[in-house]
Parts: C-alpha cells; structure tokens; sequence
C-alpha cells in the first residue's frame, strides 16, 4: 500500500505542488514578512509547475491514482497546464506594484500574501476537481475552489462593494452547494457508489427511477459554477465588487474548472442517459447566449458589460461541452475555445486593472479617449475586444467558428442559429465599447489626473496584455499554432 502511494504521488506532482507552493508562500511570510518576496516565490513555483507540467505531458498513460479517487489523464494535464496559465495571469494583474502604485490598493498592501495563497489553494480545488474520479473528492475539489474564491471576492475589507461581493457569492454559492449535494445524494443512493465509472456501469445497466433528480440536480450545481442562465444571477454584481485580478479568476479558473467538472460527470456519469440532460443542458446554454448578449447591451459600468458576456461565453463553453463525447472523440471545439477565451479575457481584465479608480466604479465612458491619448492600450483592448465578439480574423471568431461547424455536423440546426443570431446581438456592446475608446471629447487621460498614471513600469501586466494580444491574432491568423498540439494531444477530430 506504501509503495503504491508513493507511486502515486510521484506521478501527481504537478497537481500537489500547487498546496506546497502555498505552504511556501506561508513560511516565507512569516519568516520575512515581505509581500514581494511571497509574490516571487508563487511565480517562480506555479511557473516550474508549468514548466515540469509541460516537460511530462503525455508521458504517463492514463492511470486511476490514490485507489481510485483521481484519474490522470490527457484532459487532467490539459486543463492543469491551462489552470497553471491562468493563476499565472491573475498574479501578474495582482502583481505588488499595481498595489505599492495606489493609495487604495496600499491599504491592503500587507495582506497581500493572504491573497496569494487564497488564489494557489482555490487553484488547487479546481485542478482536484476537474481530474476526480469520485463523487467524494469531486466535491472537496469544489468546494476547496469555492471557499477560496469567496475570500478573494472579500479581499478588500475595508472597501463595502468588495464585502458585499463576497458575500452574495457565498450566500448563492452555499445555496448552489446544497443543491449539488442533492445531486449527489441522489447519485449516491440510486447507485450505491461514488466513483465515476462504476456509477456509469450501474446506470447503464438498467432502469434506475433516481437518476433523474440525479441529473437535473448536479446539472443545476454546475450551471451555477459555469454561470448558465438562469444560475448566473450572482455574476454582475459580484465582478463589478470584486477586485479586478479576482473578477478575471472568476472568468475564467472558475469556467475552466466548472467545464473539466461537467465533462468528468456528464460524459463519464450520465453518458448512458444522454437523452435526458442534452435537451436541458442545451436549452440552459442557448438561453445564456441571448440573455447574456442582450442584458450586455443595457449596461453603463465596464464589468458588468463583461460579467454579461462571460455569461455569453459560458454558453458557448457549455455546447462545446455537449459536442465533446469522448467515446466519439470529438471534443477540439471546446479545448479551443476555453484556451483562447481564457487568454483574452485575462488580457482584457488586465487592461482593466490598469485603468481602473477602485474609489468609483468604472463605467464605459470612463474609456472615453483612452485609444486617442493611450494608442497601445487602446489598441490592444480593441483587439482583445473584438476577438471576444468573434471577428475575423481573430482567434475568437476561429473558435466560435469551430462550434458552429460541429453543431452543424451533429445535426444540431437549430442551436446553432439560435447561438449565432446570439452572437450577432453581441457585437453591438462590443463596438460600444470601441466608440468610447477612440471618442475624442473632453477626457483627463492626456492630463493623467482622474487615474494615478497609466502603470507603465508594470512589467508584468504589460507582458501579459503583449501575450493576449498576440494569442488573439496569431490564433486567427495561423490557427493551426495551437490546433495540431490539441488534436494530437486528445485525438479528437
């Protein structure tokens, strides 16, 4: 029994390396007491994760670890590898300049080792979410995900609209829990097991009344983590509120997780019924494009246009999720997707960071100007911006494109019509949000009075807004940069 978990261990470095770099960001706060330093240490430990997680990609063969509990597989170095990425961006957003720059953020400058272990531990609980093999550390992958999130929403104390986001977060996100343990429970009791594929053995052996309740209760847990119309009511308010490295998490760890979850339980749990959750989970998704493009249309304040559109997105995310049935192989379309949404949102949300006054909240004619007296970074939110709506030839309107052609190719017609009358919608706030950027008018960014100053000397930040700016061109440009590595990866078509 030693012997084999230490074998375990061995293969499943790169998922528990993430808890000891937060152990080490602890005793160095400790010991130093330096934000700084604790800010170096995750950087340089989450990047020799990625670099170790790339080195050992596809190196080891699909094996069930710690007697079943965990699958490490393609999917789970995948997604690891992109989980790596994004905590990595969310770093730099929240890198310690952009908290020495501003008065506000000083405040809360010596807590800031708090704030980086919340977002590797919570990084953690997704990465054990996404490679479970078992309904029980599925569950405390979640909820170690959720209880993170929750204080990192709460991050700034002493400012009400960050407090009142966390705690509609936990209030809705409690009330989601419950109900996904619901879904379990009845899982659980129809079954008589926990672990996926025995669950999956038992369910397609025969009639089981339970399974039902089952689905339509973990399948409204997941839509809340995935932020599915009508789950997604926390999502507007709670990004605005939350601080900006936090709403970008949100955006997009949060999906990452909440997709590889699904994937795990929809098409390893519930494949034998297919016919049961489709038709909801499709529904939930095309309902999310149109409401979130639409309710993006009406509103004045920056993040919440982007908690709308991530909505959006997640519905986009949720149909590659229906076309990704790994019996078939299929299932490029959605790693696409979540790789290259994931990166342009980080580069949009960084830009935001940069911008933004934490004593007000940002609305879109705050952007008044900004190309005309900033033209790089107006130019780069304008690329990153239009790739979100799917222009050509961007890397957005590749992906989106990817979906629309399996849907097609899977007979699903209708859905795809419905999802791209959706996007259409979704251009116009989009193009909004160019028209304030390169408006000329009365605009303080020449002057550099409304902001501190534009944080030029954030090296971090800035190599983080190149790197989405070029992921979005190059992905559409040349898509096949990326495509070949996915496909071969996964073996998908």
């Amino acid at each position: 029994m030693m012997a084999t978990l230490i074998s375990d261990l061995q293969l499943s470095v790169s998922i528990w390396a993430w808890p000891l770099v937060a152990l080490a960001v602890v005793i160095a706060q400790i010991v130093f007491q330096n934000s700084r330093l604790s800010f170096l240490i995750s950087i340089l430990g989450l990047g020799a994760n990625l670099i170790y997680s790339l080195w050992c990609f596809d190196l080891a063969p699909v094996q069930a670890l710690f007697f079943g509990a965990v699958i490490f597989d393609s999917l789970t170095q995948f997604l690891n590898v992109l989980a790596l990425f994004i905590a990595l961006g969310c770093l730099f957003i929240s890198s310690p300049g952009m908290f020495s720059q501003d008065n506000f953020f000083r405040v809360h400058y010596e807590q800031y080792s708090e704030f980086l272990v919340c977002l590797i531990l919570s990084g953690f609980g997704a990465v054990v979410a996404f490679s479970a093999n078992d309904l029980t550390c599925f569950f405390l992958g979640v909820e170690t995900l959720a209880i993170g999130t929750y204080c990192l929403c709460g991050f700034f104390r002493t400012e009400i609209r960050s407090s009142e986001s966390a705690l509609k977060y936990l209030f809705i996100g409690g009330f989601s829990t419950v109900v996904l343990l619901y879904g379990i429970a009845f899982i659980y009791g129809s079954t008589g097991f926990t672990r996926f594929d025995e669950i999956s053995r038992v369910i397609a052996a025969g009639d089981k009344p339970l399974v039902l309740m089952a689905v339509l209760f973990t399948m409204a847990g997941l839509a809340f983590k995935l932020a599915l119309v009508p789950f997604h009511i926390y999502t507007p308010d709670v990004y605005e509120g939350a601080p900006t490295a936090v709403t970008a998490y949100l955006a997009t760890m949060v999906k990452l997780a909440a997709v590889g979850i699904s994937l795990r339980i929809f098409w390893s749990c519930f494949g034998a019924v297919s016919e049961v959750w489709i038709p909801f989970w499709t529904s939930l998704c095309v309902a999310s494009i149109i409401f979130g493009n639409i309710a993006a249309l009406q509103q004045k304040s920056l993040k919440k246009l982007l908690a709308f559109s991530s909505v959006s997105h997640a519905g986009f995310l949720g149909l590659g999720l229906l076309l990704a049935d790994p019996s078939r192989g299929i299932g490029f379309a959605l790693f696409s997707y979540l790789a290259i949404y994931s990166g342009m949102s980080l580069g949009v949300f960084a830009i935001v960071a940069l911008l933004e006054d934490r004593s007000k909240v940002f609305m879109l004619e705050d952007l008044k100007g900004l190309g005309l007296a900033k033209p790089l970074y107006g130019i780069a939110l304008a690329i990153l911006v239009l790739g979100l709506a799917g222009i050509p030839p961007l890397a957005g309107f590749m992906i989106k494109f990817w979906i629309f052609q399996q849907l097609v190719e899977q007979s699903y017609f209708a859905v795809a019509i419905l999802a791209a009358l959706g996007s259409i919608v979704g251009v116009a706030y989009y193009l909004k949000i160019l028209m304030y950027l390169f408006m000329s008018g009365d605009s303080d960014w020449g002057l550099a009075t409304r902001w501190s100053v534009l944080r030029d000397q954030i090296f971090s930040v800035r190599s983080l807004i190149l790197a989405a700016v070029l992921l979005s061109l190059i992905g559409g440009l040349k898509p096949d940069f990326y495509a070949h590595w996915i496909l071969t990866t996964f073996a998908l078509k």
